[in-house]
């Protein structure tokens, strides 16, 4: 069961990221539908994820949560960057290949852009993904995410170059949806 609930909305509620929640990151970093959008190319195990717990997630510099719906984990969303000088904050999420096209995702990432605007006064907010993730293309754009550029062959993916599309979404541009 996920940590306390830090925002919630209709379907889906964020949860603090707590070490129990570690075995749902295993999930994901292994799971090909997860791991090769997300860009990672190596398996991990138990003290891999529990160093990345301590040094990353329990750090100052990002904010991490545990997307839950009906109690169930069913991926996290995170802005992994934050520089309160600039107003910036970098997005990331995923869901777990079972919950995937159910809407989570979507809703997720509103609580989390409501709270990176509403609360921790970002400016802008920027999104990277695979320019063959279909599924991130839509969910960025969706959410009123401008494509701003395209990085050739900007990284080597699961034994293939990959092109990266990068995203922004603007304050008034997300108070205007």
């Amino acid at each position: 069961m996920p940590g306390p609930v830090f925002s919630a909305g209709d379907r889906v509620s964020l949860h603090t990221v707590e070490e129990e929640d570690l075995d749902a990151f295993a999930r994901a970093r292994s799971d090909p539908d997860v791991r090769v959008p997300l860009g990672v190319d190596s398996p991990g195990n138990r003290d891999t994820l529990k160093e990345f717990f301590e040094e990353t997630v329990s750090s100052d510099d990002g904010y991490w949560f545990v997307v839950a719906a009906a109690e169930e984990t069913v991926g996290a969303v995170t802005f992994p960057s934050v520089d309160p000088s600039s107003g910036r904050g970098d997005l990331s999420c995923w869901i777990l290949p079972e919950h995937q096209g159910e809407g989570y995702g979507s809703e997720a990432v509103s609580l989390l852009l409501a709270y990176g605007f509403d609360e921790l006064r970002l400016h802008r907010v920027r999104a990277d993904c695979f320019a063959t993730s279909d599924a991130s293309r839509r969910l960025l754009e969706s959410l009123g995410f401008t494509r701003e550029g395209r990085f050739r062959d900007a990284t080597f993916q699961d034994g293939v170059y990959e092109d990266v599309l990068r995203y922004g979404l603007l304050v008034d541009e997300w108070r205007a949806n």
